[in-house]
C-alpha cells in the first residue's frame, strides 16, 4: 500500500502483495480494491495495536467455546487449536456471484449423475463415463444401487472447495459430496469475530448466516416429513471434526448421537432413549456412508446400525446424503467434466477444475506418473481441516509403480498444484499476505439451491496446494450485502408448525445420560480434593512445617490417595510429595489432573444440556494455565490462589446448574452423580478425620473435618463449645437437614430414583440399594458411631456406605447406560389417516 496516504496507520499502509502473485485486498501498486477500502480505512483508524488486542480477545473467546481438532487436548495444545486470524476475507460482488452460480451448477451437476449412475445408466451406456471408472470405485456403493425406486434427492448438502490462483482465476479443487463438514466452524468463527470487531462488523453490512442455517433447517424438516425427528450422526469425540458436528446440532436443535444410538425394528429407524424409542425421519449423517450399516457394508468390525440401509430404501427413513453420494466426490470425474457439463447441463462450467487425470485411463498413466509436476493419491483421499494427509506419494523411484498402476490404476488419480494466491493476516505484529483456499456451502430445499453468504477460510503454510489446505490457520469470510439488500440476521424458522405443549421431553439419549452422572461424579470429586487442599495449604502457610500439622494435613490428604503414599518420608517431605500427587499426577486415580480430564471430556459429550455459564465455568476451570505449571517448593509458592479460584468455579457451575437446568432426566443424572459422589467423600473423610495421627490435635482434626465438609457455620449456629466427636458426626453423617451431610445425600438418592423412568411397578435395584441405606443411617445412633479402634461401628457402617453406594452406581449404570436391544416401549409409530 503507497505511503503517499498519510491518514493510514503505518501498520496497514506497509502492507505488501508478493510480486506476481494475486492478492484479494490490493492491487500490484499496493493501492485498496475497491471491496477492502472501507475496511483498511477504518482499520487505520484503529490502528495496528488494536488488532493485537483483537487477536487476544478472539483467542480467550475461541478457547472458552471449546473449538478443536481434539475436543480432548489441553486447552494450550497449539496442535488442536483452532486458529482463526482477525482480519477477515472480504469478497467483491462479482466474485461471490461466480461463487454462487458454480456450486449451484455442481449441486445440480453431482445430482444427476449419482441418479444416472445408480438408476439406468445411460451416462456408462453412451460412453461419457468408462465402466471402470464407476464400478471400480471404493465410493460406488452396490447395495445402494438397483432400486426400484431411487432416494428423492441424493444430494441436499454440499460443499464445494476452490482456490484463487496466483493470476487470480478462480479454479475448483474439490466437491464435498459424501458428509460436508464445516459448517459449525464457520458459525463460530462468525460470532466469536463479530463479537471481537463489534461495530466494524455491523458497519461493514456483511451478509449474515442465519438464512443459510434456517434454510438447512428446513431441508432437515422436509426430510424428516411426518414420520419423526431429524437428527445428526457424527463419528464421535474422536473425529477431528466433531466440535463442527456439536457445534451445528446445537444451533439446529438435533440431537447429536453415533450409530450406536439407533436401532432399525420392522423397516424403520429408532432412536434409544431412556423412555424407549423415538421415531427418526431423517439423518444428517457426517459420517462415511460405508460406516453405517454392517449388513451391507461390512469392513468395519460390525461398527454401525443394521438394516439402515434397508430402513431407507423403503423410504422409511431419509439419509442426508444418501447413501452412494460420495462417488462423485472424488477428482476421478474431472478429466469428464466437460462432457458431463455439455450432456446434463447443455453449457460450460462456471468454474474450471484444477488439473487432475483418472489413472485409470493409459494414456495418463504413462505421461504423467513420472512427471515432477504432479503427484499420485488415492481417490479416497480427504482433505478436510485437521486431518492429516496420510496419503502415500507414489514417486517415479518406485520400481513396482507402473504394475500397481496397471493393477489398479482406477483407484488413484494425479494431481498438479496450483500456486495460490493470498490474503493479508496479522502476523508477529504486521500484516502480511498468506496464500488461501475456501470451502463453500449449499443446501438443498425443494428444488432450490441455497448457497450460504459466506464460507471457511483456510490459510495455506505452502504458495500452493491440491486441495483445501491445513496447518496454516483460518479466516472468516464476509460477503457484502449488495445494494438494496439486508445484512440482518434471519431467525431459525419453527420446527413444527403445530404441536402439543410439554412439560419435560423425555428422550434423554443413554450416552447423554452416562455423562451427565459421570461429570455430577467427577466435578464433586475434584471440588472434594481442592477443599481438602486448601485445608492443608492454609494450615501449613498458617502453622509452617511443624511435624504436627505435617502430619495431620497428610493424615486428611490420604483420602484421595487411597493406599498410603511414601510412608517411610518425613512429615513434610511426605506431605509436599503427595500435595504433588493429588494436584499433578495423571495416574492418581482421586488426583485432580484424572478428575479434570474426565470433566473435560464428559462436559464436552454433555454441552448439548448444559447452559453457556455451566460451560463456560468448567472450561475455564480446565484451561486455566497453572494446572500444568510446575510445583515450587510447598511452603515458598503454595498454589492456594489456584486452588480458591477453582472452587469458586465449580461452585459456579453447580450453581449455573442448579438454576439453569430444567427438572428433566438431564438434571436427575448429573445431580445424581453429584449426590453419590459427595455420599462418598464425606464418608469416606469423616472415617478418616476422627481418627487423627497420634501426634495431631484432636480438636484441630475435628475443625479441619467441619471445614472441608463445608459445615463450619452450621456447627457454630448449633453449638457453642469447640468442635466436639459427637455432634459433628451428627451433623456430618445424620442430619437430613445438612445438604452436605451423608443422609442427606441418600435422601436426595432415593428421590431422583423415583422420579427415574422404569420398567414395572416395584423399585428398581438401585432404587431398593438406597431405601436399605437410607434406613440403616435412620436407625443408626450417633454415640455409637464415636470412635474408638479400628474395626468399630464407625469402620463398619463406613463399609456397609461405600459399598451401597458402589451398588448403586452399577446398577444406574445396568439400567440407564447399557442400552441392550430388549422390547421397549415405542411412541408415535402411528401416523394419523388425512
Amino acid at each position: 500500500m503507497p505511503a503517499t496516504a498519510p491518514d493510514l496507520d503505518p501498520v496497514v499502509a506497509a502492507y505488501r502483495p508478493i510480486p506476481g502473485v494475486f492478492d484479494e485486498a490490493v492491487n500490484a501498486d499496493g493501492h485498496p480494491r475497491p471491496h477492502w477500502r472501507s475496511f483498511f480505512d477504518q482499520l487505520a483508524a484503529f490502528g495496528g495495536e488494536r488488532l493485537n488486542d483483537w487477536q487476544r480477545t478472539l483467542n480467550r473467546r475461541l478457547q472458552a467455546s471449546g473449538i478443536a481438532f481434539n475436543v480432548y487436548a489441553r486447552p494450550d495444545d497449539r496442535k488442536a487449536a483452532w486458529d482463526l486470524d482477525p482480519v477477515p476475507i472480504i469478497l467483491s460482488d462479482d466474485d461471490w456471484r461466480r461463487l454462487e452460480t458454480a456450486i449451484v451448477e455442481r449441486v445440480r451437476l453431482a445430482e444427476t449423475v449419482l441418479r444416472d449412475v445408480y438408476g439406468p445408466r445411460h451416462l456408462l451406456e453412451s460412453g461419457v463415463l468408462p465402466p471402470a471408472l464407476v464400478f471400480g470405485s471404493d465410493e460406488f456403493l452396490w447395495p445402494a444401487s438397483g432400486w426400484n425406486e431411487l432416494p428423492a434427492r441424493f444430494m441436499s448438502t454440499f460443499a464445494l472447495d476452490v482456490a484463487r490462483d496466483a493470476e487470480g482465476r478462480w479454479q475448483v479443487l474439490a466437491d464435498q459430496a459424501e458428509a460436508p463438514v464445516g459448517q459449525g466452524w464457520v458459525a463460530t468463527s462468525r460470532i466469536a469475530l463479530a463479537q471481537t470487531l463489534g461495530g466494524l462488523f455491523v458497519d461493514s453490512g456483511v451478509h449474515r448466516l442465519g438464512g443459510y442455517l434456517s434454510h438447512l433447517n428446513g431441508c432437515l424438516l422436509e426430510a424428516a416429513g411426518e414420520r419423526g425427528r431429524a437428527v445428526l450422526l457424527t463419528s464421535g469425540p474422536a473425529d477431528p471434526s466433531y466440535f463442527s458436528h456439536a457445534f451445528l446440532a446445537r444451533y439446529l436443535g438435533l440431537p447429536l448421537i453415533e450409530t450406536a444410538d439407533l436401532t432399525q425394528r420392522e423397516g424403520y429407524v429408532y432412536l434409544k432413549t431412556l423412555e424407549g424409542l423415538q421415531p427418526v425421519g431423517a439423518i444428517l449423517r457426517k459420517r462415511p456412508a460405508r460406516k453405517l450399516d454392517p449388513l451391507y457394508l461390512p469392513g468395519f468390525g460390525g461398527d454401525g446400525t443394521p438394516g439402515l440401509l434397508d430402513a431407507a430404501r423403503l423410504g422409511h427413513v431419509r439419509v442426508l446424503n444418501a447413501f452412494g453420494a460420495g462417488f462423485v466426490q472424488h477428482r476421478a470425474l474431472v478429466p469428464f467434466a466437460d462432457r458431463l457439463a455439455r450432456e446434463v447441463l447443455g453449457g460450460e462450467m462456471a468454474l474450471p477444475d484444477a488439473p487432475a487425470r483418472w489413472l485409470g485411463d493409459p494414456d495418463a498413466c504413462r505421461d504423467l506418473v513420472h512427471s515432477p509436476d504432479w503427484r499420485i493419491v488415492p481417490l479416497k483421499l480427504r482433505q478436510d481441516p485437521g486431518v492429516r494427509d496420510l496419503a502415500t506419494v507414489a514417486h517415479d523411484t518406485d520400481p513396482d509403480l507402473l504394475q500397481r498402476l496397471a493393477r489398479d490404476g482406477h483407484r488413484w488419480i494425479a494431481q498438479r498444484p496450483i500456486p495460490l494466491a493470498t490474503t493479508p493476516c496479522w502476523r508477529n505484529g504486521r500484516l502480511e499476505p498468506v496464500p488461501w483456499a475456501l470451502r463453500l456451502f449449499a443446501c438443498v430445499v425443494g428444488d432450490e439451491v441455497h448457497v450460504m453468504p459466506g464460507a471457511l477460510g483456510r490459510l495455506s503454510p505452502r504458495p500452493t496446494s491440491m486441495g483445501l489446505p491445513s496447518g496454516a490457520g483460518s479466516k472468516d469470510v464476509w460477503v457484502l450485502a449488495r445494494d438494496g439488500q439486508t445484512a440482518a440476521p434471519v431467525v431459525l424458522s419453527q420446527r413444527m408448525a403445530r404441536t402439543e405443549l410439554q412439560r419435560e421431553a423425555r428422550d434423554l439419549l443413554a450416552g447423554m445420560a452416562d455423562a451427565l452422572f459421570w461429570l455430577g461424579r467427577y466435578t464433586e470429586r475434584a471440588e472434594s480434593a481442592l477443599r481438602t487442599l486448601r485445608a492443608v495449604l492454609a494450615r501449613l502457610m498458617d502453622a509452617g512445617a511443624a511435624g504436627d500439622t505435617a502430619a495431620l494435613t497428610g493424615h486428611l490428604l490420604a483420602v484421595h490417595l487411597p493406599g498410603g503414599h511414601a510412608m517411610d518420608l518425613p512429615p513434610t517431605e511426605r506431605l509436599a510429595q503427595m500435595v504433588a500427587t493429588v494436584l499433578q499426577d495423571p495416574n492418581a486415580p482421586q488426583g485432580l489432573a484424572t478428575s479434570l480430564a474426565a470433566i473435560q471430556r464428559n462436559a464436552t459429550l454433555a454441552r448439548g444440556v448444559l447452559s453457556p455459564d455451566s460451560w463456560n465455568a468448567l472450561n475455564a476451570l480446565v484451561a486455566d494455565r497453572r494446572w500444568r505449571q510446575e510445583l515450587g517448593p510447598l511452603l515458598a509458592q503454595p498454589p492456594l490462589e489456584l486452588v480458591d479460584d477453582s472452587i469458586r468455579l465449580l461452585v459456579a457451575f453447580a450453581g449455573t446448574a442448579a438454576e439453569h437446568m430444567t427438572r428433566n432426566d438431564a438434571w436427575r443424572f448429573l445431580d445424581m452423580g453429584t449426590r453419590l459422589e459427595r455420599a462418598k467423600q464425606v464418608m469416606a473423610l469423616v472415617n478418616q478425620g476422627l481418627r487423627p495421627p497420634a501426634e495431631a490435635d484432636r480438636d484441630a482434626a475435628l475443625a479441619a473435618l467441619l471445614e472441608i465438609g463445608d459445615s463450619v457455620m452450621t456447627y457454630r449456629s448449633r453449638y457453642v463449645t469447640l468442635p466436639l466427636a459427637l455432634p459433628t458426626l451428627d451433623l456430618m453423617l445424620l442430619d437430613e437437614t445438612n445438604p452436605r451431610g451423608l443422609i442427606y445425600q441418600v435422601l436426595q438418592l432415593e428421590r431422583l430414583l423415583a422420579a427415574m423412568p422404569q420398567e414395572g411397578i416395584y423399585r428398581s435395584p438401585a432404587q431398593r440399594t438406597v431405601l436399605a441405606l437410607l434406613t440403616k443411617l435412620r436407625l443408626v445412633n450417633a454415640p455409637e458411631l464415636v470412635p474408638v479402634a479400628p474395626g468399630d461401628r464407625l469402620d463398619q457402617l463406613a463399609d456397609e456406605v461405600l459399598h451401597a453406594l458402589a451398588a448403586t452406581s452399577d446398577q444406574v449404570h445396568r439400567a440407564y447406560f447399557v442400552m441392550a436391544d430388549t422390547a421397549t416401549t415405542t411412541f408415535g409409530t402411528t401416523e394419523l389417516e388425512q
